[in-house]
């Protein structure tokens, strides 16, 4: 790391991480091949980027309406100091996926997996009735998400000659 606390990366680090998230099962004898180097040294750069951080795991988005789930997010308004004890409420009735204090329109924001709307309809109003909670807006996803990470600039983290 350097002095900002930002993680230094190389072009090396920067074509791993761009090949792990094209797709997150990659052989690493790929990934070696289009870097330049070993699945060796291809194995040494994920360790060191999961030991510091920047890779925090792999996600699989399952195809909701095969299991017969939809999606929704949830953007919650809350009294100051309600974040976690609203976030725990939901993790402990939803099927929770992704929760996150956010900065913004909402307080909070959370990925959920719902059985049909009726359950939907009632997470929201559970939600609702907590006495921390000013306001909820739900979206229904209604088309899997098309993730487009082609777009994340990898050279905000590179190493800078310049101190």
């Amino acid at each position: 790391m350097n002095m900002s606390g930002k993680v230094e990366t190389d072009e090396i680090d920067r074509k791993v991480l761009a090949a792990l998230i094209r797709n997150s099962r990659a052989k690493l004898k790929d990934i070696a091949k289009n870097c330049g180097v070993s699945s060796v040294t291809v194995l040494h750069r994920i360790r060191r980027l999961e030991e510091l951080g920047v890779i925090t795991g792999a996600t699989l988005f399952p195809n909701l309406k095969e299991l017969g789930l939809i999606a929704a997010t949830l953007g919650i308004d809350v009294e100051a100091g309600q974040e976690e004890e609203v976030l725990a409420l939901i993790e402990k009735q939803t099927n929770l996926v992704e929760p996150a204090l956010s900065f913004g329109k909402y307080d909070l924001c959370a990925l959920i997996f719902a059985d049909n709307l009726s359950s939907l309809e009632s997470i929201t109003q559970l939600v609702r009735k907590h006495s921390g909670v000013k306001r909820i807006t739900t979206n229904m996803w209604v088309s899997k998400p098309a993730f487009n990470f082609e777009n994340i600039d990898l050279q905000c983290g590179k190493a800078d000659s310049h101190g």
